[in-house]
This record gives structure tokens, C-alpha cells and sequence, in this order.
């Protein structure tokens, strides 16, 4: 158990299994931690780490969006996964004729906006869009933070405590 402010986080592990809830003592229940809610403090924290972020986003293999801060970003979501993924697919097919190795980021700067893509996975891209002004090399110190904690959020399974 992890003491906190108001309240209690109890997590059980069970296997590959994790068991989130957090308990506040004010309120008298438990309030259960789902992958969602985890992905969003997650990319919350990493938006907060970067320089004016416009949109943080999750994108799977589908192109679809898993999780976004803000939920609600200046640009449609169907627009933001679509071109992470064309960026994603691009760079790859650059790299190939280029024999240039694995896919790490590709960064597309505009006059208004710039687009990062990270590779986490086969499965999952980062999106996320800044200032054109933001240098690239400022969204590395927050990668390193908070990717390796995303990816944990990603592998474990939640389930309903019994």
C-alpha cells in the first residue's frame, strides 16, 4: 500500500495481473484505477513536462486513438491518428530504402505547429504536438520520464477487485 495526501493506493499483484484501488478515507470508498484513467495521468504528466504541448496522444496499429490530453485537442482526432500513423508509415518506408534501421521518431515541422511520432511499439505510436519554435531535443528529458511508466501502464491487466 502507497500512503497518500488524502488517501490509500492498494495494489495486489497476482501473475501478470495488477489490482489498483485507491481509497479515500473522506469519502469512505474505493475508487477503482482503470488502464484509461492510468493512461490519462500518464500522458497528463508527460503534457505537463512538455513545452506548450497542443495534444499528447496514444495511437494503436489501427490509427486509432487509445488515449489524447486534452481529450477534446484544436485538431480532430480522426485527423491526428491518421497522420501519425502516414508519418509513422513514411518514415519507415524512408528508412528502408536508406538502410537507415529501426524507426525511432519522425518530426514534421510546420509554420503553425510541429508533429513528433514515437515509436513505443509495433502496436502503439505517440503523437504529440507543439510550438514549431520547441526544439526537438526539449521533449527528450520528458520521454525518458514518463515513456518507460506508459509502457508499464500498457503491459499490465486491470481487473475488477472481488
Amino acid at each position: 500500500m502507497a500512503a497518500y495526501a488524502r488517501g490509500v493506493l492498494r495494489i495486489a499483484a497476482r501473475g501478470d495481473t495488477l489490482t489498483l484501488s485507491y481509497v479515500d478515507p473522506s469519502q469512505r470508498e474505493s475508487v477503482m484505477l482503470t488502464r484509461q484513467s492510468e493512461l490519462q495521468r500518464v500522458l497528463g504528466n508527460l503534457a505537463e513536462d512538455l513545452p506548450g504541448p497542443h495534444w499528447v496522444a496514444l495511437v494503436d496499429q489501427n490509427g486509432l486513438i487509445v488515449s489524447c490530453v486534452p481529450a477534446e485537442p484544436p485538431i480532430d482526432t480522426d485527423r491526428i491518428s491518421a497522420m501519425t500513423a502516414a508519418s509513422a508509415q513514411t518514415a519507415e518506408r524512408v528508412l528502408r530504402e536508406i538502410e537507415g534501421g529501426k524507426l525511432r521518431y519522425v518530426n514534421v515541422t510546420g509554420s503553425t505547429r510541429q508533429h513528433l511520432t514515437v515509436f513505443l511499439s509495433r502496436e502503439r505510436l505517440l503523437s504529440i504536438a507543439l510550438p514549431p519554435e520547441v526544439p526537438a531535443q526539449d521533449t527528450i528529458p520528458p520521454l525518458t520520464r514518463w515513456v518507460p511508466e506508459l509502457i508499464q501502464v500498457l503491459k499490465k491487466r486491470y481487473v475488477e477487485e472481488s
